[in-house]
């Protein structure tokens, strides 16, 4: 590792700032990423105000960082250890998900719902809601943060297919965290989310 320090720290900072901000610009057609990185980068490495976020500026950057973490890490492992290794990481990430859960005394259906709702809702800035019908909890996104944050990095060129991220995230993660919890599962893809219904 290279540590870059002195005169020559400030003119390559701000080639890297400058380069990431036009790349981005030049190959994104979605505004919420052209919007992840600030439109000016002077007065960076000076005295500046830090500006306030809003809500949705930050559930962009969070849904960016958790995809970003998802899938590298999961790349990372798929390449060194294969499916195998991939689908052992994945089953680990589930149990400790649903041991988390019931550590804080959440193993009921509606319980389990409402905190997988609260999460989407406010992290991920997806639109969900919860019912119960016939005895199944329904967690439904309408609109799901994390499909978007998907098509967005496909847009860019990410090779991410957002079906594909869906199907990962319900049948290889949700339906083995359900299963861990003792919680039957059923689900479907929606164009811009998904349905699942729970019980015990």
């Amino acid at each position: 590792m290279v540590l870059i320090s002195g005169p020559s720290r400030q003119p390559v900072l701000d080639a890297l700032c400058l380069g990431a901000l036009q790349a981005t610009r030049a190959i994104s057609t979605d505004a919420r990423l052209k919007n992840y990185i600030p439109l000016q980068c002077s007065g960076l490495f000076g005295m500046t105000d830090i500006p306030d976020l809003s809500l949705p500026q930050i559930q962009q950057r969070v849904v960016a960082m958790w995809m970003g973490s998802f899938y590298g890490s999961s790349g990372y492992v798929a390449r060194r250890l294969g499916k195998k290794g991939l689908r052992e990481f994945q089953e680990l990430g589930a149990k400790q998900v649903a041991a988390t859960f019931k550590r804080i005394g959440l193993e009921k259906s509606i319980d389990v719902a409402q905190a997988i709702a609260t999460n989407d809702k406010n992290l991920f800035g997806s639109e969900v809601s919860v019912t119960e019908e016939q005895g199944w909890i329904e967690i439904k996104r309408s609109r799901c943060g994390l499909l978007e944050g998907a098509k967005s990095f496909s847009r860019i060129g990410a090779s991410l297919v957002a079906k594909e991220h869906c199907k990962t995230c319900m049948e290889t993660h949700w339906r083995r965290v359900f299963s861990d919890l003792g919680l039957k599962m059923t689900g479907e893809l929606t164009e811009d989310g998904c349905l699942m219904k729970i019980r015990e």
